[in-house]
C-alpha cells in the first residue's frame, strides 16, 4: 500500500508540465531544460555547455529560463569532484574567470566578491562551499523520481537572482538593469547638486565604489548616471529576495544583484495605487513626524542631512578601525521632477495643484498641505512667503518638502523587527497576508522558514522532522547541534558588532535620539566574506544622527546625554520587558532563541566591545590628523574633560574632605582649559540628574581591574 505522507513523484510528462507552468508562468521553454536536467544523474561537459548558452541568453532564451539554466549549472558544479582541476578549468574559463591553463590563476576581482584565494585548486574548495549553501535544495533532487514539492522548491529558488551564485558571471550589468527596470516606473529627475556639501561626503561615496566589486559598481553607476526616479508599480514584487523588492510595510524600493550579497535601496519610491506621493500631516488622530508629511517620498533637505552625517560616521568608523562601517552608503541623489499620475506623469507642481490630475482625495491632501505648512511655520521655518493662489500653497510645501529620492549600497531589507517576527508562531500568516496570499500550503511556510533561517544563520542544516507548524520547525532547527552552535556564535558576533559601532559614535560624544538603532531601521544581512558565509548587522535610516562639533569643543551634555539614553533604550536597555524586548537585543535574543547563559555571554561581550571601541576612538581622535580635520580643534582639546568629570564624580564615597579637593582640581582643570567659572556646578547637576544613565556605562571610565557594572539597564 502506498504511504499517504510521501510526496507524489514526478514521472508522467503532464504532471511535471503542471509543475513548470505553475512555478515559472510559462513551460514552452522550461519543460524541455527540466526533462533533460532530471534525467542527468551525472556531471556532464555537454549538458554544461547547453546550460552556458541558455544561461547567456542566446537562441532567445527567457529571463526565467536562463535563471533556472544557472541553478541548473550549480547543481552540475556540485556534482564535480574538487580535484578534477580538467573538467574545472573548462567550466571557470567559460564563466570568464581564468584562462586556459590549469597552471593560470583565478582573475583577481574574485577577491573584492569574498574569496580568499585566487589559487586554482584552492579557490575551487571555496566556490563549491559558496554554492552549497543551497544543498538544502539541491540534495532533495532524485532525478526522475524526484518529488513535486522538490522540483517545485528547485524552481521557485532560482527566481531568486542573489541566490545564484555564478549568475553574475552570466548576465551582464547592462542586462541586470534593464530587467530591473521592468519592475518599475520611471519618471524624470535631475541629479541634485549641493554647493554647500562637505568633502567628505564626496570621498565616501568614491570609497564605497572602490570597494565594490566591478559588477555590483557598474550595476549602480548605470542606475545612477540619469537622474531618472524610480517607482513601485504594479509589477513590483513584495516577495522576500526578489531582483526588484517593496518589503511589505514599507515605500523603498531594493535591488537584489544576481549571486550579490550587495544590496542597494531606493529611498523613497512611493506607494503602489493612485497616489504614489501624498499629503499626511495626522494618522489615526495623532500628528506624523515632519520627515514624514511627504507620503512615500524623502525630502530633499533630509536626504542631504543624512548623507553628510552618515558619510561623516562612516569617515570615524574606517579611521578609528580601519574597517567599512556597518551602514548603508548614500551614493547619489535626485530631485524629483514628475510624479506617477494614472498611466502618464505629471509635473510636481501641477500633482499637487490639480484635482484632474490628483484625482480621488484631493480636498483631503490640500487640507493636510495646509495643516503642514501651518506646521512649518511654528517649527520656525520662517522663510515660507505667502504666494497667491492654489499654485501658490503648493509651493509653500514643496519649499519645505521638496520631494527627492536617495540610491543607498549596503543596505538590508531584514529588518530585526520583521525577522523576530517571521520567526515567530504567526511568521507565515504575517508574511502571506501582507503579501496578499492568505491561503498558503505547509511546503510554501517551510520554504519560507528556510529562506529566513538561511539569512539570520548564513547556512544551516535542515532537520528530518517534517513541517507540521511553524514553531515546531523552528524548535527542531535550532534543536540541531551544529545550528544551535552556530546560532550562539552568530548572535555573540552580532552583539560584538552592535556594541562596537555605539562605542564609537560614543567616542565622538554623538547620537541618533534612537533614529539609528530602532529594530525597525537595523538588519541582518548574509554576506560572502573570508572565504565563508558570515552574518553583519546593517544600521540604517541615520536622519536624526548627530555628531556634535562646536567651534568651542564643549560638549553640550544636558541636551546630549538624554539622547544617548534613547540610543541605549532602543539597543539593549532593559528597563521594562516590553521595552526590551522591542529593542535591537531583545528582537536578537527572539530571533535567535536565547537562554540565560548565552545572554550573561553576550552582555560580557557586548561591555568589552563597546569599552574597547570607546577608549580606541578616544586614541585616535587624540593622534590622528586625519580624523581630528573631521572636528574643530576644541573638540579634541577638549575631548577628555567630560571623562574626568564623570568617572571622579562616580567614585566619589561620601568623604566630604575628598569631594571639595575633587572640586577644585576639577575647576582648576576646566579654567585651565579655557571654561566658564561656573561650568563645573552645571555639569555636576547634569551628571547627577542622568546618573543612572552614566552609571550604566561607568566602566567606559574605569580602569580595566576595576569591577565591571551592569549594562542591563535594572
Amino acid at each position: 500500500m502506498r504511504n499517504p505522507r510521501r510526496a507524489p513523484r514526478v514521472s508522467p510528462s503532464t504532471r511535471l508540465l503542471s509543475i513548470v507552468r505553475e512555478e515559472r508562468g510559462n513551460a514552452r521553454q522550461g519543460l524541455p531544460l527540466v526533462e533533460r536536467f532530471l534525467k542527468q544523474s551525472d556531471y556532464s561537459q555537454k549538458f554544461c555547455s547547453h546550460l552556458l548558452k541558455i544561461a547567456r541568453g542566446r537562441a532567445g532564451a527567457r529571463w526565467e529560463t536562463r535563471r533556472l539554466a544557472i541553478l541548473m549549472l550549480e547543481h552540475q558544479t556540485l556534482k564535480l569532484q574538487a580535484n578534477n582541476l580538467e573538467e574545472f578549468d573548462f567550466l571557470l574559463c567559460e564563466l570568464n574567470l581564468k584562462q586556459p591553463g590549469q597552471d593560470n590563476p583565478i582573475r583577481s576581482s574574485v577577491l573584492r566578491e569574498g574569496f580568499t584565494t585566487t589559487e586554482f585548486p584552492r579557490f575551487i574548495v571555496e566556490l563549491q562551499n559558496k554554492l552549497r549553501r543551497l544543498d538544502r535544495v539541491h540534495c532533495r533532487l532524485r532525478g526522475p523520481r524526484t518529488s513535486q514539492r522538490a522540483l517545485k522548491e528547485f524552481i521557485s529558488v532560482s527566481r531568486s537572482e542573489c541566490k545564484l551564485a555564478l549568475a553574475r558571471y552570466l548576465f551582464t550589468p547592462d542586462e541586470v538593469v534593464a530587467e530591473m527596470l521592468r519592475h518599475v516606473r520611471i519618471t524624470d529627475g535631475v541629479r541634485d547638486v549641493d554647493t554647500s556639501e562637505p568633502r567628505h561626503v564626496k570621498t565616501e561615496i568614491r570609497a564605497t565604489l572602490d570597494q565594490l566589486p566591478e559588477f555590483e559598481a557598474r550595476v549602480l553607476r548605470r542606475l545612477c548616471e540619469s537622474g531618472e526616479i524610480y517607482w513601485v508599480s504594479d509589477n513590483t514584487s513584495s516577495e522576500i529576495n526578489s531582483l526588484v523588492e517593496y518589503p511589505i510595510t514599507t515605500v523603498v524600493l531594493v535591488l537584489k544583484l544576481p549571486g550579490s550579497d550587495v544590496e542597494f535601496e531606493i529611498k523613497r519610491a512611493g506607494r503602489r495605487g493612485e497616489h504614489a506621493l501624498n499629503v499626511v500631516y495626522a494618522r489615526k488622530g495623532y500628528t506624523v513626524p515632519p520627515s514624514h508629511r511627504l507620503d512615500g517620498g524623502s525630502m530633499q533637505w533630509l536626504l542631504r542631512y543624512e548623507a553628510n552625517h552618515g558619510s561623516k560616521l562612516g569617515a570615524i568608523y574606517r579611521l578609528v578601525h580601519q574597517s567599512e562601517a556597518p551602514i548603508g552608503n548614500y551614493i547619489s541623489r535626485s530631485t524629483v521632477y514628475s510624479v506617477p499620475a494614472g498611466e502618464h506623469k505629471a509635473q510636481t507642481l501641477r500633482y499637487f495643484t490639480e484635482p484632474r490630475i490628483f484625482g480621488e482625495g484631493f480636498r483631503g491632501m490640500r487640507r493636510a498641505m495646509g495643516e503642514c505648512i501651518a506646521a512649518f511655520k511654528k517649527e520656525g521655518n520662517a522663510n515660507i512667503r505667502a504666494m497667491p493662489g492654489e499654485l501658490g500653497i503648493t509651493a509653500q510645501f514643496i519649499a519645505q518638502a521638496a520631494p527627492a529620492q536617495a540610491i543607498i549600497t549596503g543596505t538590508s531589507s531584514f529588518r530585526l523587527d520583521k525577522l523576530a517576527r517571521y520567526l515567530s508562531a504567526e511568521g507565515p500568516e504575517y508574511y502571506f497576508t501582507e503579501c496578499h496570499k492568505p491561503t498558503y500550503s505547509k511546503h510554501e511556510a517551510r520554504v519560507f522558514a528556510d529562506t529566513i533561517i538561511e539569512e539570520v544563520l548564513g547556512v544551516f542544516q535542515p532537520p528530518q522532522a517534517a513541517y507540521q507548524s511553524h514553531e515546531q520547525y523552528l524548535s527542531a532547527v535550532f534543536g540541531l547541534p551544529g545550528n544551535r552552535e552556530r546560532a550562539d556564535q552568530v548572535y555573540l558576533n552580532l552583539i560584538g558588532q552592535i556594541a562596537k559601532f555605539w562605542g564609537t559614535l560614543l567616542g565622538v560624544r554623538g547620537y541618533s535620539r534612537g533614529e539609528s538603532f530602532v529594530a525597525r531601521n537595523v538588519g541582518l544581512k548574509s554576506v560572502w566574506k573570508d572565504g565563508q558565509w558570515q552574518v553583519g548587522v546593517v544600521f540604517m535610516d541615520h536622519d536624526a544622527l548627530v555628531i556634535p562639533n562646536s567651534r568651542s569643543g564643549r560638549f553640550f551634555a544636558h541636551g546630549d546625554l538624554p539622547n544617548m539614553t534613547l540610543d541605549e533604550r532602543y539597543i539593549w536597555a532593559r528597563l521594562t520587558p516590553e521595552r526590551f524586548a522591542a529593542s535591537e537585543v531583545g528582537c536578537l535574543q527572539s530571533i535567535y532563541r536565547v537562554d540565560k547563559k548565552l545572554d550573561e555571554a553576550g552582555q560580557a561581550v557586548a561591555q568589552a566591545e563597546l569599552k574597547n571601541a570607546y577608549r580606541k576612538t578616544h586614541q585616535q581622535m587624540m593622534t590622528n590628523p586625519e580624523l581630528q580635520s573631521l572636528f574643530s580643534k576644541g573638540v579634541v582639546e577638549r575631548l577628555r574633560d567630560w571623562d574626568t568629570l564623570v568617572s571622579g564624580y562616580l567614585q566619589m564615597n561620601g568623604d566630604k574632605v575628598a569631594a571639595a579637593r575633587w572640586k577644585k582640581r576639577m575647576k582648576r582643570m576646566l579654567a585651565s582649559n579655557g571654561y566658564k567659572n561656573d561650568m563645573l556646578d552645571a555639569y555636576l547637576q547634569v551628571i547627577e540628574k542622568n546618573r543612572p544613565f552614566l552609571t550604566r556605562q561607568a566602566f567606559l571610565f574605569e580602569s580595566d581591574n576595576e569591577e565591571p557594572a551592569n549594562l542591563s539597564g535594572n
